[in-house]
């Protein structure tokens, strides 16, 4: 027995021994530079690229299993410059591989070079056709199974004492498009890297692009662990910045942690963006923001987020964004990525859309040019671009629309937009198979609004949309400010509206507008029409004599106005207008062009009493002017229209007097004549 352990511990010592002379001996008797040309054809023969190495090739066996190389350069297609290396160094211990333990020492790079080209027909110069009768590739290879009740081999160990990467520079050209991408001045710092054990790490580079024109410098820096064996990865005080190479540039910087497990898979983490300038790195990208009302518009921005995903949904738990003064929060799911099934909720302050709009002087400028474009332009047909329109811009992203599948909220403090201040809206979206539904119902102007609108993106290039609301109390003196067109009518008013159009641009969509809107407004008053003054006028005209009183005031109070407007290719026709002044009755018809934003309204006025209130004495009447009435008209442009007697049918009213005037003569000569009669003949001319 003690004869054979002697035996193998001879063997085993024997076996050392001649390991160790192998691994002095070897490299002093093989150089593989001598094996250059068989390097360079089996890389020819596996890719199609040709290798060239052009400096000398140093190796070692043991303890270091370690290679070197330098001057390394491949050909791609059409015998193209693809690569080039400066110099490459890597040495790995040899026995703890036999364990499947890496332990390597530096691992440099230095002066690697890619030029990507693309052809014009959409080729690489790295996809070089493989020689026919190569070894087929892992991707074409059988799969071999595991066979049941056995495991997968032990995953390697690292242990690596730094990766230095240095002079890295990658060259993309697209010919077929045009666009160019240049990454420089790159380079890769690790610290040791060890299963389980975190390590830092810093990446650093310089981007450039043709298209758009602009070099960025950017960073990626943070912390990270990994564990081979479990298929884990986190990453923490994770740091990438991105800022234009310009001076005082203003920068990206994104920061946070993530964890990421293989199997199942699953990746956990939050990012925040930290708070820049969004304006000034915009311009500084060469990209332009129109001027803005408000100058300190986009001028701050943050975000911050959690989330998780499994690869077949994501939900973000935590999303916050804030853009100068307005923020809002909530959290946003994909139930199904493959669908797009996404739901969300959303809290916010008070957004004011306004101040990203463009400064008011030029609103107005570019509103009179359309409106000189445009004027005396009618059509009934749903064109998708408006005839003297050019400069219009689609207003609904109908190709964005049509794939959502979307179910969600959104609650705001306060909503400014187009002048009009919404207090406490809450909007549900919903939108599925091109149809979109949004549900809104907020504070309005002292009353409230609970407005549903539905948009149908199915057919292109002709969105349709429908919309029914429902006005409660609202003021029109109020909301005149905003919208000055209402400034000739006070009160609070009460509506419902149904109204459907269809078309891409603001024109058509007017253009195309049909409905019905029913409203009602409780003690209001015209503000800017004094409706006894005109039928005084209209009396003293008559009876030929001119008025005395001087201050008549300019508003006419009623107690209560309504009606509805039947709408039919951007004109609201209106023929049931009534309402209650304290001394006249009034009634009304006509249109308001919405296509021109032209009115023409007549305006039928009745004195319920005896005499016209603070009547002048040039319009006193009697008795027999109760019933007649009295004609005014208002036309013009919307919020400049002008009011005042119609001479038209005031024809009508002077020979509904004079019929009135002769049953008069007759009744009282029946009167005289007739005796016991007259009662019976009276009744003929009532």
């Amino acid at each position: 027995m003690n004869r054979l352990i002697k035996f193998i511990a001879f063997v085993v010592a024997g076996i050392i021994v001649l390991a160790v002379a192998a691994a002095l001996i070897l490299p002093k008797v093989i150089d593989p530079n001598d094996y250059r040309d068989d390097i360079s054809k089996l890389v020819y023969d596996n890719t199609g690229l040709t290798l060239t190495i052009d400096g000398p090739i140093g190796w070692s066996v043991f303890p270091w299993l370690g290679l070197s190389l330098e001057q390394v350069n491949v050909k791609g297609a059409d015998n193209s410059e693809l690569a080039k290396l400066g110099t490459a160094e890597v040495s790995v211990k040899l026995l703890p591989l036999l364990s499947k333990k890496v332990e390597m020492q530096t691992a440099k790079l230095v002066g690697l070079e890619l030029s990507l080209v693309k052809n014009q027909s959409g080729k690489g110069n790295w996809e070089a056709p493989k020689k026919p009768g190569t070894q087929p590739t892992a991707t074409e290879t059988t799969k071999v199974e595991t066979p049941e009740g056995t495991t997968d081999s032990a995953p390697l160990e690292l242990d690596i004492a730094n990766v230095t990467v240095e002079g890295l520079v990658i060259r993309y050209d697209d010919k077929s498009t045009g666009k160019t991408y240049l990454v420089d001045q790159a380079g890769l710092e690790t610290g040791a890297v060890r299963n389980n054990v975190p390590f830092d790490f810093n990446l650093k580079a310089r981007i450039k692009s043709s298209e758009p024109d602009l070099t960025l410098m950017t960073g990626i820096s943070g912390i990270l662990k990994f564990n081979l064996k479990q298929g884990t990865y986190d990453l923490k005080d994770l740091k990438i910045s991105a800022n234009p190479a310009v001076d005082n540039a203003e920068a990206l910087q994104i920061v946070g942690n993530l964890n990421v497990q293989q199997k199942p898979l699953m990746i956990k983490g939050h990012l925040d963006v930290t708070q820049f300038n969004p304006g000034k790195l915009l311009n500084e990208i060469k990209i332009k923001l129109p001027p803005m009302a408000d100058p300190k518009a986009m001028t701050q921005m943050a975000f911050k987020s959690s989330f998780t995903t499994d690869g077949k949904s994501f939900s973000a738990d935590k999303l916050d964004l804030t853009l100068d003064d307005f923020n809002i929060d909530g959290f946003f799911k994909i139930a199904d990525l493959e669908r797009q099934d996404m739901t969300f909720q959303f809290k916010g302050n008070d957004l004011n859309l306004d101040r990203y709009l463009p400064p008011a002087s030029e609103q107005s400028t570019s509103k009179e040019k359309s409106e000189g474009k445009t004027e005396g332009v009618q059509s009934t047909e749903p064109p998708v671009v408006a005839s003297g329109s050019t400069k219009e811009l689609p207003l609904i992203p109908e190709d964005v629309l049509r794939p959502l599948n979307i179910k969600g909220s959104l609650e705001l403090a306060s909503l400014t937009v187009a002048k009009l201040i919404f207090n406490k809206p809450t909007v549900k979206l919903t939108a599925l198979n091109g149809r979109q539904e949004i549900k809104l119902t907020s504070g309005f102007y002292e009353g409230t609004i609970d407005l549903d609108g539905k948009l149908d993106v199915r057919k292109k290039g002709d969105p349709r949309v429908q919309t029914t609301a429902d006005l409660k109390g609202i003021n029109l003196e109020a909301l005149a400010q905003p919208i000055p067109t209402l400034k000739s009518i006070g009160g609070k008013v009460n509506a419902d509206l149904n109204l459907t159009t269809n078309g891409q641009l603001q024109s058509v969509l007017t253009r195309n507008l049909n409905g019905k809107v029913d409203f009602k407004i409780d003690k209001g008053a015209f503000t800017q029409a004094n409706f006894d003054k005109m039928v005084c006028e209209g009396i003293a005209k008559i009876r030929k004599k001119d008025l005395q009183k001087k201050d008549w005031g300019n508003a006419t109070q009623f107690t209560n106005l309504g009606g509805s407007f039947i709408v039919r290719n951007g004109v609201a026709s209106n023929k049931d207008l009534t309402a209650a002044l304290t001394n006249l009755k009034l009634q009304g018809d006509g249109d308001i062009n919405l296509v021109k934003q032209t009115l023409d309204y007549h305006v039928g006025l009745n004195i319920s009493g005896d005499r016209a209130p603070d009547s002048d004495p040039a319009c006193q009447v009697n008795e027999d002017y109760a019933d007649v009435t009295w004609p005014v008209r208002c036309q013009g442009q919307l919020g400049q229209q002008e009011c005042g007697i119609d001479t038209e049918r005031l024809a009508d009213t002077i020979a509904s007097l004079a019929k009135q005037e002769v049953k008069k003569r007759l009744e009282k000569e029946i009167e005289k004549k007739a005796g016991p009669l007259k009662d019976a003949l009276k009744g003929l001319f009532k």
